[in-house]
This record gives C-alpha cells, structure tokens and sequence, in this order.
C-alpha cells in the first residue's frame, strides 16, 4: 500500500514506520490529506482519505462517494487534542497582544504600566468545539461574551463587535462565510481593538483587514492565511501590527502521534 501525504508534519514518523510513501498521485492507494488543497480525479487508484484536521472545505464529496472512496477524520480522542491545543493557543495570542508589550525592560529596569485584563471584553464568535473552549479558558482573565449563529440573531452581532477590545473568531469557511468579516463588520471593530484568527483565513476579507490595520490602531494574530505560506500584503505591516504563525495551532505531539496511528490502522 502507497501513500501520498500533502502534508510534511509526519515526516519522521513516516521514515521509521517504513511507510512506502509516494509522491506520485496516480500511485497512491491512501490520501492523507492537511489543510491544502488537492485534485482528487488525479489519484486513480485511490482506496482511501484520510483528513488531519476538522475541516472538510477542500475535500470533494461527491466526487469520493461516486468513486465509492471513504473518508476518514480523527477519531474522538484525537479532536479533542485538537481542540484544546487550538483553543489553548488562541488564548495564548490574545495574551501575548495585551501583555508583550508592557513586559518591560530588565536591564534599564524600566517599568512599563498595563490595563487591567479584567476590565477588558473578549468576543468569541463561533462557540463550537473550540470556539467553547476558548471562552470557557478566557473567563478566566477577561469579560468574555459570544455570539453563534445557531444561537443568535444576526442583528445582535453589531454591538456585541462594537463594544468588545478582542475578537477571536471559530465557525467553520463555508460560501456564506467567506469574508465574514468583510469592510463593512471591520468598520465595527475599534480602533484600538484585537483580532485573532486560528480558523481559517479566509474567514477575513484579505484588503479590508488591510486597511483595517494600516488606518488604525487595530492588531491582529493569525495562525491561519489566504494562501499558505503567506507572503501577502499584511506581512509588510510587521509583527507588531499583524503577528503571523505558521498555522501551528493545532500541532502538539499528541495529535501528530494520535493522528499518525489512525493512518497506520487505515493502511493495515
């Protein structure tokens, strides 16, 4: 059995498992499948799909099911790591925006004074697995508030985004929801606010964020981009207004190695 991995995250585990890996699609017999897109009609012999990940926007349905291939995502256990890793993460960049810049300075002992967390509002739009789990984890610091649009009026949104200082967003990139937040929510969003983004980078109109950052005070985390690596426009705004990591929310140990063991039951 071959397989093809569009993802390098299980390189070394890849080598001493003595997986027979392809990089040829026409080969592969199994599909482990990241976050990146694919042709699927490339792979000809294809038996199976295994996706890393909880998202499903770059996986052909109907496709698969006519062709009579099965798909497999993480099992329970596995999502879970996934969904506390990413959640613990997402909490970690709204920290680093508020506090690394009042940490001071040790060797002139220079004092820099903060705000008060507590008196600051999060929004957390999207209270699914992780969206939960990030509130749940930020009530800890700040006033945290939600808005779900299986829960919430759409006319509720804007003043919930007026009034809050972070905004982390977690619902899922579906044709509705692309560019979410387009030019007319970022307008709602304060000139001083933070915006967080470990979702999916599309979930941001790419040139309104822009503009958004460049004509304000505004600062942004994202751990996810329009296309991957990212070498758009934001990053000439550097660090300090739009922080970027390499879409490593989720890429703990534990769910390499829970994930890399599904694959190896799928194969055997």
């Amino acid at each position: 059995m071959k397989a093809y991995f569009n993802t390098d995250t299980f390189d070394e585990l890849i080598q001493k498992a003595g997986i027979e890996r392809t990089k040829n699609p026409s080969d592969a017999d199994v599909l482990v499948l990241g976050a990146k897109k694919v042709s699927f009609d490339q792979f000809t012999r294809l038996k199976a799909v295994y996706r890393f990940g909880v998202g499903s926007e770059n996986i052909d349905f109907e496709y698969l099911k006519n062709k009579k291939i099965p798909v497999y995502f993480p099992g329970e256990q596995t999502k879970n790591i996934l969904y506390d890793a990413t959640a613990n993460f997402t909490v970690y960049g709204i920290l680093r925006l508020f506090l690394e810049m009042t940490l001071g300075n040790p060797d002139s002992w220079k004092k820099i004074q903060r705000e008060y967390l507590g008196h600051k509002r999060a929004l957390v739009i999207g209270t699914g697995n992780i969206g939960s789990r990030v509130a749940s984890k930020l009530r800890a610091f700040m006033k945290v508030g939600t808005f779900d649009a299986r829960e919430n009026a759409e006319s509720e949104l804007e003043p919930l985004v007026r009034e809050a200082d972070v905004i982390t967003i977690h619902i899922p990139l579906t044709n509705s929801t692309i560019s979410f937040f387009n030019e007319e929510k970022l307008s709602w969003v304060q000139d001083d606010a933070c915006l967080i983004n470990t979702a999916r980078g599309e979930l941001f109109n790419e040139d309104a964020l822009y503009a958004k950052l460049r004509d304000s005070n505004c600062r942004a985390y994202f751990d996810v981009f329009w296309q991957e690596p990212y070498k758009g426009k934001l990053k000439d705004l550097g660090p300090d207004k739009f922080f970027m990591t390499p879409h490593s929310a989720s890429n703990t140990q534990e769910f390499v190695i829970a994930g890399f063991n599904e694959i190896m039951g799928i194969l055997k």
